[in-house]
């Protein structure tokens, strides 16, 4: 299933995740998946540099009744790795 995010998501920046440990800002455009695996397609900031077309696959915790884009993207995730 895909989840696209809302005007209002992007005007909150509720499409964007910093991961810290890799000092990575990720700006998503959709996300892909059921259940607790997904992967997160858009762009990422690595040291000042933009990549398009990154993706970022990844595990959640626990399941979510009735995802959205936005809700996946504050969703505790249990893993993620970068695919491309």
């Amino acid at each position: 299933m895909r989840f696209d995010f809302t005007q209002e998501d992007i005007e909150r920046e509720a499409n964007k995740v910093y991961i810290q440990d890799d000092d990575v800002l990720l700006t998503g455009e959709f996300i892909e998946g059921e259940g607790t695996h997904y992967v997160l397609t858009g762009s990422a900031l690595i040291e000042g540099e933009t990549y398009h077309g990154f993706e970022t696959e990844f595990e959640l915790e626990e399941e979510i009744e009735n995802p959205t884009a936005a809700y996946l993207m504050s969703a505790e995730w249990k893993w993620y790795d970068y695919i491309c």
